[in-house]
């Protein structure tokens, strides 16, 4: 077969450098057609990966210089019985062979990647990443788009790992202070157990703590919207928007929003710079902050004493010198049981017993 002739391939690929009697004996000595020389050459080049092509006129040209226009009909193969039409579908076939295996492997290979990806993607949709704040401690979070949260003590958000190309999602217990990236494309959904928050991009704060009442969220600036759930954490059809300054704060016994300008901002952000401002607060609930800022536990002997209403700022005050201002501006009495060890190696948390001081007036 002449295919498999490296002088044949070699001398079909630099047919043109070749002088004149070169190119006659050449023709002489396969003794191959115009006809044939073209398919012959048409294949050699393939076979090169380059386009190099002998139209008709050319070729017609060629052999009229080299005085073969009338040798067609009288030049033969030497191989007689080698048709040349089933040299070049043999040709074919083994170029079609390999390619047409090599065809079905690419194919198998890229339905068993899209197959790993799909399986890969389904394992990761519904997983979180998780960032939480220990109690007593603050923690800042930066997520993937570059906003920022800050998490109050015992707090926790959670975000996908594979975030969704419509918008950003974060799941929120306790509290946290959010800067959010603006991306008026995918808004930001901040989930607690009974709101739903809509940013775009801006500066709030939510305190959902589980064992609160209420559900506070402040605006500090840039615009968000508010939304109930109901039990089964479904939003309900009404969106409550917001403008900076203004607090929302869902009363969850009574599933009651209510939505207000507020006074003061620093009453719900200042706790990420470690000062907690209160204003016109009961007593039991500004013990009840204090109990996740410092890891304590109060006992309020008599449960009076919490419905006291006055203002307070503390800055970096330990918890006893904090206790010392309260014995000072209210008739209590307070004594510290230290933390103790439990069986399981673990420690108790410190408690703090305040009782009313009957010699002075509430």
């Amino acid at each position: 077969m002449l295919l498999a002739d490296e002088e044949f391939q070699d001398g079909i690929f630099h047919f043109d450098l070749f002088g004149r009697e070169e190119k006659r004996a050449f023709i002489k000595r396969y003794g191959i057609r115009k006809e044939e020389f073209h398919k012959a050459r048409a294949i050699v080049e393939g076979l090169s990966f380059k386009e190099i092509y002998f139209s008709e006129e050319e070729l017609n040209y060629l052999w009229k210089r080299l005085e073969l226009e009338n040798a067609g009909t009288t030049l033969q193969p030497k191989l007689q019985n080698r048709n040349l039409i089933t040299w070049i579908s043999r040709i074919a076939a083994v170029l079609f062979i390999p390619l047409l295996i090599t065809s079905i492997w690419l194919i198998d290979r890229t339905k068993e990647l899209e197959a790993f990806k799909k399986e890969k993607i389904d394992r990761l949709t519904g997983v979180y990443n998780m960032v939480s704040a220990p109690n007593g401690g603050k923690v800042k979070a930066i997520l993937p788009d570059g906003s920022e949260v800050w998490l109050n003590s015992g707090s926790s958000i959670q975000y996908p790992v594979l975030g969704n190309h419509a918008y950003r999602e974060v799941k929120l217990k306790g509290e946290g202070l959010f800067k959010v990236t603006k991306d008026p494309d995918r808004p930001m959904f901040v989930i607690t157990s009974g709101m739903k928050v809509k940013v775009y991009g801006t500066i709030f704060n939510i305190n959902a703590y589980d064992d609160n009442p209420d559900i506070e969220t402040a605006l500090v600036e840039g615009s968000i919207s508010i939304t109930k759930l109901d039990g089964q954490g479904h939003p309900e059809n009404v969106e409550y928007k917001m403008k900076p300054g203004e607090v929302g704060r869902l009363d969850r016994q009574n599933n009651v929003l209510d939505i207000k300008q507020g006074n003061n901002m620093e009453v719900f952000t200042g706790w990420v710079s470690g000062k907690y401002v209160f204003r016109n607060a009961q007593f039991k609930d500004i013990l009840r902050r204090l109990e996740r800022i410092h890891n304590v536990q109060f006992v309020l002997e008599d449960k009076a004493i919490g419905d006291y209403c006055f203002d307070a700022t503390f800055g970096d005050q330990n918890i006893d010198r904090i206790m010392e201002i309260f014995e000072v501006s209210l008739p209590i009495r307070w004594r510290s049981v230290k933390a103790e060890q439990n069986n399981d190696k673990t420690f108790s948390t410190r408690r703090i017993i305040i009782s009313r001081d009957k010699s002075r007036k509430l």
